[in-house]
């Protein structure tokens, strides 16, 4: 009796240890999560300032292809395109040039394969879900959108919001109609990455305001 007394009480010890250890575990584990979500935050903050800086260099550049390609920093491989605005939301993001994951880890990325932002066609912008594309989940049909480029700004409406799985569906880029598409993953609230489920946002273009020029020396 005494003995199998001792061998619960050994037990009893090893299992509260190994209890503790795993709470000591789980609270790192979250820890670190907080960390990283706090620092692709920060990255996506600090990014749009920069960002923002050469947006406005470009805005201010001479005509050429190559003056503006201003890049946030000296070795970005991308560069500012456009500005994505939701005046209901207070919402204003640089947008990239492309959509690679080396793009996307500071703003929203314009795919090259679509139309050229404010451009006719079909322009598709995509962002991650858990920063700049966060707000998606509170737009509604008819909101507005706009997306202001060098030397215009093309006004948007929204027509329709949509759920895909990207494993399946095929987006159309040749078409007669003048539409943008925001995508982003979803669900918004996941806690993996991975998911083949994209939460898309298509609005069409109503009118276009061109930028007026000042003549040069004035």
């Amino acid at each position: 009796a005494a003995m199998s007394k001792s061998l619960n009480s050994a037990v009893s010890r090893i299992g509260s240890r190994l209890l503790t250890l795993l709470i000591i575990v789980l609270l790192c584990t979250s820890l670190w999560q907080l960390a990283a979500a706090g620092w692709i935050q920060g990255k996506a903050i600090v990014a749009q300032q920069l960002l923002d800086y050469s947006w406005q260099k470009t805005q201010a550049s001479a005509d050429g292809e190559e003056t503006r390609k201003h890049k946030p920093w000296p070795w970005a491989d991308t560069w500012p395109v456009a500005k994505l605005i939701v005046p209901h939301l207070g919402i204003e993001q640089i947008v990239v040039a492309g959509d690679s994951g080396s793009s996307l880890a500071f703003a929203p990325g314009h795919s090259f394969a679509s139309a050229a932002p404010g451009d006719d066609g079909l322009t598709m912008i995509s962002a991650h879900r858990d920063t700049h594309f966060r707000f998606l989940q509170q737009l509604d049909i008819d909101d507005s959108i706009l997306l202001q480029t060098r030397d215009k700004t093309a006004i948007y409406k929204i027509s329709y919001l949509q759920i895909v799985d990207s494993d399946s569906y095929t987006l159309a880029a040749q078409t007669d109609e003048n539409i943008l598409v925001l995508v982003t993953c979803y669900p918004f609230d996941a806690i993996t990455p991975g998911e083949s489920q994209r939460f898309m946002v298509f609005a069409t273009k109503q009118y276009t305001k061109y930028q007026s020029k000042s003549p040069a020396g004035t």
